[in-house]
């Protein structure tokens, strides 16, 4: 479905469907009370209406963020949001080492020997195989 349609995906995918008659349309959704998949039977005439909604006009783009989360503001726009709900700003992450990670979680010397205690040492390193390929 490309650009000419102004339909970027289906509302409905072809999956969906489960039936069709010549007076209605079945298909699955996802129930808001608790999740679950069930069966809505429509009218084609309705159907038709409500799939015909998620279709752009000739000429427009589907714009999928904007406004105070667009990339372009979306820090200024997350600090506008925390200053009016008075929420403080995030702690920064802190980057640790691998060897700091696997202490900590794991409990493990990253680069001694399990049985000795002894340091390993780096003697040479493999690199991948690379193979020739073709278009994909």
């Amino acid at each position: 479905m490309g650009g000419q349609t102004g339909l970027a995906l289906p509302p409905t995918p072809i999956l969906r469907i489960v039936g069709i008659t010549s007076e209605q349309v079945a298909f699955r959704v996802r129930s808001d009370v608790d999740g679950k998949k069930r069966v809505l039977r429509l009218p084609g005439g309705e159907f038709i209406a409500r799939f015909l909604l998620h279709v752009l006009p000739g000429g427009f783009k589907r714009i999928r963020h904007y406004g105070q989360l667009s990339p372009a503001r979306k820090k200024l726009g997350l600090a506008a949001a925390r200053s009016a709900l008075a929420v403080p700003p995030p702690e920064t992450a802190i980057v640790e080492s691998v060897a700091a990670f696997l202490r900590r979680i794991a409990r493990l010397e990253s680069m001694c020997c399990p049985y000795c205690g002894g340091q390993f040492l780096v003697t040479a390193s493999l690199l991948p195989q690379t193979r020739a390929r073709g278009p994909p």
